[in-house]
């Protein structure tokens, strides 16, 4: 009797959890590759952990976009058409995105953005209405960058910025605004582009050596973060500061003597205090048994919490009502405090996170340590680093 009851009890809430399969699509190769299976690792805990709770059911359907718009849009359009997903997390890499736009808009999918921080990106999902932003904007990055480096010119005396940018859509989309804005700071900047993977920065940094830059600043991916430091060392170009924004840095970056002073801007450490944040990292290391420093990994997980909470008071797996539930939520997270918003343009519906979340960090002591804004800073800022002293 008693097992006759136990087994109507589990029948019972395997009918009251919502079961939900979702599309996963991420760049496991590619550039983008340390992000994006940082990422993973964030959504597969947190599927784990919401799927024990037992009111909401996930089946997470991944797929690899390969950081290459040529992979990425078939690889969409298997999760429409062949997998059946209404429910799709992805969009880390700009140009992929960019390119998903019009395969979203075909196929309608309640589509939640990971990364893909260029505002051209934004443009093309204005108007899309089932379009939600968890990542800052690039005017975002930039408004966090510009405090930073004005601290820059008036605690160290900065005179002069080369700017080193990738000329995919993540490092070109805005750069002419950027320019403008640090030249009202009252910089001298010298910009230029460089091939996206090419690895082959030495006749720029060559023509910034006659420049005689203060900051050296790069906008691209973790696989340029090596290069550029050995290149510049190379071509004698000695900047007292070396700037990075990547989305991601390079696994064990902060174990090679090249590293050592190169400063650059993250959403998350998890030296972070709040308690959701020590909380992630205690459960990301019981389940990988390391410690992340990849943010891609709290938002990831962010997002997947987001939207549990978002299904459960729907009540629903339909798309429509879940989005509708997701708009509404207010919830804490290893970040902060998420709840959605217009953006800045007015352009995206339903935006995440801000230029609140970025902070300053500088590879200090085989460890990255946050230095700006002062009330965040775990030490003070090396300025000049040695690649400039030696």
């Amino acid at each position: 009797m008693r097992k006759a009851v136990a087994v109507l009890l589990l029948a019972g809430l395997a009918l009251a959890q919502t079961q939900v399969r979702v599309g996963v699509l991420l760049p496991l190769s590619g550039v983008s590759s340390v992000s994006g299976k940082a990422a993973l690792n964030g959504i597969q805990l947190a599927a784990e952990e919401v799927n024990a709770g037992g009111k909401v059911r996930l089946e997470l359907v991944v797929a690899d976009d390969g950081t290459d718009p040529a992979k990425a849009v078939p690889a969409f359009t298997k999760l429409m058409t062949v997998d059946r997903v209404d429910i799709v997390i992805g969009g880390l890499a700009s140009g992929v995105t960019f390119a998903l736009s019009g395969p979203v808009k075909q196929y309608g999918p309640l589509f939640l953005c990971i990364g893909a921080a260029s505002s051209v990106v934004e443009q093309a999902f204005e108007g899309y209405p089932l379009f939600f932003h968890y990542h800052p904007w690039d005017y975002h990055n930039v408004a966090a960058a510009l405090q930073f480096f004005a601290h820059l010119k008036e605690a160290h005396g900065a005179k002069k910025v080369a700017v080193l940018y990738e000329d995919g859509p993540f490092g070109s989309a805005g750069i002419a605004v950027y320019k403008q804005q640090l030249e009202k700071l009252g910089y001298q900047v010298q910009a230029e582009p460089y091939k996206a993977g090419s690895g082959q920065f030495t006749p720029i940094l060559t023509r910034f050596r006659s420049f005689a830059p203060d900051i050296l600043y790069w906008i691209g991916y973790d696989v340029d973060a090596l290069p550029i430091a050995a290149q510049a060392r190379q071509v004698g170009l000695r900047p007292k500061l070396i700037y990075g924004a990547p989305p991601s840095w390079p696994i064990g970056f902060e174990k090679n003597p090249l590293s050592n002073d190169i400063a650059g801007m993250t959403a998350w450490l998890p030296t972070v205090a709040n308690v959701e944040s020590r909380r992630f990292v205690a459960a990301y290391q019981k389940k990988y048994g390391e410690v992340t420093e990849e943010y891609m990994a709290p938002m990831g997980y962010a997002i997947v919490k987001s939207l549990a909470l978002a299904v459960e008071r729907a009540g629903s797996a339909d798309k429509a009502k879940v989005a509708e539930a997701l708009a509404g939520v207010r919830m804490n997270t290893p970040f902060g405090p998420l709840a959605f918003k217009p953006s800045d343009t007015g352009k995206t519906r339903y935006q995440g996170f801000g230029p609140e979340i970025w902070f300053q960090f500088q590879y200090l002591g085989g460890s990255r340590r946050p230095v700006f804004p002062l009330d965040k800073a775990a030490r003070p800022l090396r300025y000049p680093g040695e690649y400039h002293l030696r």
